[in-house]
């Protein structure tokens, strides 16, 4: 037998006389090795032959390339991902979805697996990179914050991992979901931070000398998202019926700010605001740059940057002599305060735009359960003061 260089294919001679030539493609489904053959008369010929073969076989795979198809049955992680992104997400889903799958992809699991084939990828190697990025995955400001990753970082890479994954077994790529049976450590929620009823009024007096008071009303009586807020149209303000309509909301992706639809179908929603609220907004109208949003960027008119949003409130904290919390804080505090003052949590779920009451009590668990507590104090004095009348009560033996 003859053999020629890497990459060159073989020849041989057989024993009927004519010539042999092949070279490799690959493995199939049970391990086995494929390639292209050719045969010829002459050992010339053969060698011809394999070469027209080759070139055929590497345009061939260029053309498939260039159209992203999947040819292997048991591709690599990166050659999955690059599929899965390119053809099930991009165009199918929202855009800055497809940008966290990308960005925790690119981070924290394609360094992982990427080189790795899906069929190689166990639970245990799954349930060992999760722990092991909660415990020691920081990337950036680790001189700062540490090694460690939050918990909400971390489910979402388990998250996206997960999608990827089970959309390789809906594919037939891979019998069962590595990832589907992972299971995070328990780790103690972080102290829901809000401002007390008694530091709201430093905090407005603030906001009306840093000419910020109208957003600030307008996120303290509704408790809508950053995002929403930004986007706010003057057609979205109804001066009649005295509501705002949300249905769109600001995010940066990229380091561009874009228009994007709500986080879920939950948070297109109208949310009736105080007939005060309405003639404040109706004042700064007038005084403002002309702007088809409520509260425009004061330099361009066009859409405020939320990040400029986030520096100005830490400044006004400050000033204020508050705490420093986030902008996200002051919408947990309009929800904490309207269910203490007794409003019901399925009015209180709506005006936040969450999907169901239920998580609103999750989320307010703290707030609920006091709640429940007055409502069983107050059934108890009820009885305790109709003690009497209970007494004549008859029941049956």
């Amino acid at each position: 037998m003859a053999r020629r260089a890497k990459g060159e294919g073989t020849l041989r001679k057989r024993k009927d006389g004519r010539w042999e030539g092949w070279f490799n493609i690959g493995k199939d489904e049970t391990g086995k090795t494929k390639r292209i053959s050719v045969t010829a008369k002459t050992k010339t010929e053969c060698q011809e032959k394999l070469k027209q073969a080759q070139a055929k076989y590497e345009e061939e795979q260029k053309i498939l390339s260039s159209h992203n198809y999947l040819t292997e049955s048991d591709p690599t992680l990166e050659r999955w991902y690059e599929i899965w992104l390119n053809t099930f997400c991009k165009g199918v889903i929202k855009e800055y979805t497809v940008h966290g799958y990308a960005s925790r992809f690119e981070l924290y699991i394609l360094p992982e697996f990427g080189k790795m084939k899906l069929s190689e990828i166990s639970t245990v190697a799954c349930q060992q990179f999760l722990v092991d990025l909660l415990n020691n995955g920081r990337i950036r400001s680790r001189d700062t914050k540490g090694g460690a990753l939050s918990i909400y970082t971390v489910k979402g890479v388990q998250r996206t991992l997960n999608v990827c994954l089970e959309k390789a077994v809906d594919e037939g790529l891979i019998v069962k979901n590595p990832c589907s049976k992972v299971k995070l450590p328990i780790t103690n929620k972080p102290e829901m931070k809000t401002l007390k009823k008694e530091e709201l009024s430093a905090f407005l007096e603030e906001t009306k000398r840093s000419g910020c008071y109208e957003f600030y009303y307008l996120e303290l009586t509704t408790g809508m998202r950053l995002g929403e807020i930004c986007a706010l149209e003057w057609t979205d303000l109804d001066t009649v019926n005295k509501t705002i309509s949300v249905n769109k909301s600001v995010r940066k992706l990229d380091g561009k700010l874009i228009i994007t639809t709500p986080k879920t179908k939950s948070s297109i929603r109208t949310i009736r605001i105080a007939d005060e609220l309405v003639d404040l907004l109706l004042a700064m109208k007038e005084r403002q740059i002309k702007s088809k949003y409520i509260f425009p960027s004061p330099e361009t008119g066009e859409i405020r940057d939320t990040s400029a949003v986030t520096r100005r409130l830490h400044r006004i904290q400050e000033r204020a002599g508050l705490p420093k919390i986030r902008f996200h804080d002051l919408r947990h505090t309009f929800a904490t305060l309207t269910l203490e003052a007794g409003v019901d949590v399925k009015t209180v779920s709506h005006m936040l735009g969450h999907t169901d009451a239920g998580f609103t009590m999750n989320t307010y668990m703290h707030v609920t359960d006091d709640m429940q507590k007055n409502a069983a104090d107050k059934m108890k004095n009820l009885i305790e003061n109709s003690g009497k009348d209970t007494k004549k009560i008859k029941f049956p033996a």
